[in-house]
């Protein structure tokens, strides 16, 4: 059995005039009390009961997060597990006709995806949050400058 966590969230207002049927409406949108850098995210492996050093979990972990890079830069994707699918997606404008298609004109963004499996599906992740809000003393001061616009 998974073990529950918590989703925490905020109240937010939109204040996109364009979007006019959401302008003005409250949105609650999740959000993170802390970030992990990439060493905090080895020492929380290492400290797992796991055999192996920190120095050993964190020399795979970079050689994965190149070879993974290299693989959906190719085109690739790549399942991790339960985790999901990692690949790249496009973002782009519409035109008319196909003779009007143009990738300089058209495509707006690259960027990465990761598509959830069964068990780490959408229905399955709400079973294993426990959503609350997050109050503001809650999130240390240098995690406020980088919290995500709605």
């Amino acid at each position: 059995m998974a073990k529950i966590g918590t989703l925490k969230y905020r109240l937010v207002q939109n204040n996109n005039e364009h979007q006019t049927g959401a302008f003005k409406k409250w949105y609650i949108r999740a959000v993170q009390d802390r970030t992990l850098t990439f060493d905090e995210f080895v020492q929380h492996m290492a400290d797992h009961n796991s055999p192996y050093s920190r120095g050993v979990i964190h020399g795979v972990l970079i050689d994965m997060l190149a070879c993974l890079q290299e693989l959906i830069l190719d085109g690739k994707s790549v399942r991790l597990g339960e985790l999901g699918l990692v690949s790249l997606g496009i973002s782009s404008k519409g035109v008319d006709s196909v003779k009007q298609a143009s990738v300089s004109e058209q495509v707006k963004g690259v960027h990465l995806l990761v598509r959830n499996t069964k068990t780490w599906s959408n229905a399955e992740l709400r079973k294993l949050c426990k959503i609350e809000e997050l109050a503001k003393n809650d999130v240390k001061e240098e995690e406020e400058e980088t919290e995500p616009n709605p």
